[in-house]
């Protein structure tokens, strides 16, 4: 029961992690001119896009299936068979009775996905903050526990930029330099305090007020660019709400009504497969 809930678990994290990488875009239409008329858009839509996001390869069936035919070669052979006649039930049963090998193939994919992220992280780190990298990088060599305790405070705090830098470089940008700056901030709020020439704070004072007119200035940026997406975002919803309602009023006409109840009925008892066109 125990190694059950392990794998299950470990399924929700990796549906998770990839479901990250290949969100479905909000808003986005299916290029199938047929299903584009279709009520059952969202239904089918969902169900297309559940399948997908966990689909095994090829190579990781037969890599499971070899692993498997060690554990259990009697049952192997059935599913080899299986798969031969009916593979959409041969991955059902794959699923089901080759757990561990199945677990495991879910945790590689896992740990793959964390090392190109952090190799990903770490080259935008270095061309984005190079002092910062170089001593992230005599560190490893120095010393690897220190090194990992370093990654990960740095990964926290440049985190939401680095995945900023995917969707909008222009933000990333503006929050980049808006981390540099609150940097710069505290530098200099230490050595004010901690100096005891007058001559000294009045000097670190003035750059003090010229690092806060910058970080305003970035703000105002950064509020600035946030206003400009609400505005775009609204744009969508009203067009969308206008679609929605053009849909609505097509669809409540009964013969339509009729037409797509009919319709719907037989794709449900013939059971054909669609081309996957998307």
């Amino acid at each position: 029961m125990e190694k059950h809930r392990g794998i299950i678990l470990t399924l929700a994290i990796a549906t998770a992690i990839i479901s990250t990488i290949l969100p479905y875009p909000t808003g986005a239409k299916n290029t199938n001119e047929q299903d584009e008329q279709s009520i059952w858009t969202e239904e089918e839509r969902r169900e297309r896009s559940g399948r997908r996001r966990w689909e095994l390869t090829e190579e990781e069936i037969n890599r499971i299936m070899e692993d498997f035919k060690k554990r259990n070669p009697k049952k192997a052979k059935e599913l080899s068979e299986l798969r031969k006649k009916d593979p959409e039930k041969f991955r059902s049963e794959l699923e089901r009775h080759a757990r561990e090998e199945f677990g495991e193939v879910v945790r590689e994919r896992i740990e793959k996905y964390r090392e190109q992220r952090r190799t990903e992280f770490l080259q935008w780190f270095e061309e984005n903050v190079p002092d910062q990298a170089k001593e992230l990088a005599r560190l490893k060599e120095r010393s690897p526990d220190h090194y990992w305790k370093k990654y990960e405070l740095i990964w926290r705090k440049y985190r939401h930029i680095f995945e900023e830098n995917r969707r909008n470089p222009e933000l990333a940008g503006v929050l980049l330099e808006d981390v540099k700056l609150k940097d710069r901030r505290n530098e200099l709020i230490h050595k004010i305090k901690t100096t005891k020439s007058r001559k000294d704070r009045e000097r670190l004072t003035a750059k003090l007020e010229e690092v806060i007119g910058l970080r305003y200035d970035v703000i105002l940026r950064r509020k600035q660019m946030a206003y400009e997406r609400l505005l775009k975002w609204l744009e969508e919803l009203q067009n969308r709400i206008k679609e929605s309602r053009a849909d609505i009023r097509t669809y409540q006409d009964p013969q339509t009504k009729q037409e797509n109840i009919k319709q719907r009925t037989r794709e449900l008892l013939e059971n054909k497969k669609k081309f996957g066109w998307d």
